[in-house]
């Protein structure tokens, strides 16, 4: 179809950008051919004789009328036939009466109102509508014009004129054809700009994608770790003091941990979750929470804290395997926890008065430090930071920003 624009379907094949630049053209060019039309004939009919003035305006009223309609037309329905053909026939009225419209003692049909605004509709073809719609118009218009000159000629009796108008015509095709070109050049470069744009986000989303993989693998390994691993390991122990029926309890809440994963949506209680956890362990923990209102570590008072739910599970896993190494590795029965909530962050503290350690010679097979706390913490945005001197003792700080 010679009107068409482009469908809904073309319009949802092309890229945002694309698109974006098509809606953009839509809107303005009619706006700009409407400004141009008005500037033009209102600057004409004061030039005309007095006598003509009344021909002349009447003309310019049709003009205006017709660009204003014309706008709010081309918005509604841009691929109307019927707008076409309407536009052409107004458009071709106004070529023909150049006779009645250009002053006769105005020369040079470059410099004309009538050429100016056909030269501009020639080129507005050419940015909103598609290659063979934009050449037709633009020759038929060329042709319009020219016809229109010879007219205007013949009526004050000078029939070869419209040769002169020859070079301005040509220039017209030109302009049209150089506007074609620019749009060509745009839309593949809007193209091209959708085309880096999705592979960009398809790297990003493979990249997501893989990171989603590689975090559930680490909580994966590091949830193996903190349960069946672990009570693998205080069963193998020579000599191990933690009781049988312990150990039984503890694989039973491992099995039960490995089969039943947690949602990782919606909000959670931080203090209910750390006294749970600290049940699991075979360990006098005194445990003090934000809400206490004493320096002295006690049972918690029970206010609840509730944090996001992924947050709260690295809070308290981080928090278990810590107390899982007092157990294994500092020779004390005891241990404190301290939740506090301190500027914009939430601060879990984990100290003990063992043998502690040198921390920058665990060996690299130890997991326990690098995978359980602070790689989990760093899944969530938090992070963990472990200090320990031998003999001193060690505190295990863990922090998330509350945001």
């Amino acid at each position: 179809m010679v009107g068409h624009v482009c469908s809904s379907d073309e319009r949802r094949s092309m890229g945002p950008t694309e698109r974006e630049l098509t809606e953009l053209l839509r809107r303005y060019v009619p706006l700009f051919r409407t400004v141009v039309v008005c500037a033009c004939t209102l600057l004409v009919v004061p030039a005309m004789p007095v006598g003509g003035m009344a021909a002349a305006g009447g003309v310019s009223a049709v003009a205006i009328v017709w660009s204003l309609l014309y706008r709010f037309w081309f918005r509604a329905a841009p691929g109307a036939r019927t707008l076409l053909v309407t536009d052409l026939v107004v458009m071709t009225g106004l070529c023909l009466s150049q006779g009645l419209t250009v002053p006769a003692a105005q020369t040079g049909h470059g410099s004309t109102w009538i050429n100016v605004v056909i030269s501009f509709v020639a080129v507005g073809y050419q940015l909103t509508h598609p290659v063979p719609t934009g050449a037709v118009v633009a020759v038929y218009l060329a042709a319009a014009d020219l016809v229109g000159v010879a007219l205007a000629g013949a009526a004050q009796g000078q029939p070869d004129t419209w040769t002169e108008a020859l070079p301005h015509i040509g220039l017209l095709l030109l302009q049209a054809a150089m506007s074609r070109a620019l749009h060509v050049i745009v839309h593949r470069s809007s193209r091209e700009v959708d085309r880096a744009v999705d592979e960009t986000a398809a790297v990003q989303r493979d990249l997501r994608v893989a990171e989603s993989r590689r975090a559930a693998e680490r909580t994966h390994l590091a949830t193996l770790h903190d349960t069946a691993c672990t009570t693998m390991l205080m069963v193998s122990l020579p000599g191990s003091p933690v009781p049988v029926e312990v150990v039984r309890a503890q694989a039973a809440r491992d099995l039960d941990r490995l089969r039943n994963v947690e949602e990782p949506t919606g909000t959670a209680d931080l203090m209910a979750e750390l006294s749970r956890e600290l049940a699991r362990h075979p360990l006098v923990v005194q445990l003090r929470g934000p809400g206490d209102g004493r320096e002295e570590y006690g049972a918690a008072d029970g206010t609840p804290l509730w944090l996001w739910r992924p947050a709260v599970a690295a809070l308290r896993d981080s928090s278990g395997e810590a107390l899982r190494n007092v157990v294994r590795h500092a020779g004390v029965s005891e241990a404190r926890i301290a939740v506090e909530q301190v500027a914009e962050q939430t601060v879990v503290t984990i100290e003990d008065r063992g043998r502690g350690f040198d921390v920058t010679k665990v060996p690299e097979h130890k997991q326990g430090l690098a995978r359980s706390i602070v790689d989990r913490m760093r899944v969530v945005g938090g992070r963990a930071e472990v200090r320990s001197r031998p003999g001193q003792g060690t505190r295990v700080r863990l922090e998330w920003p509350r945001v």
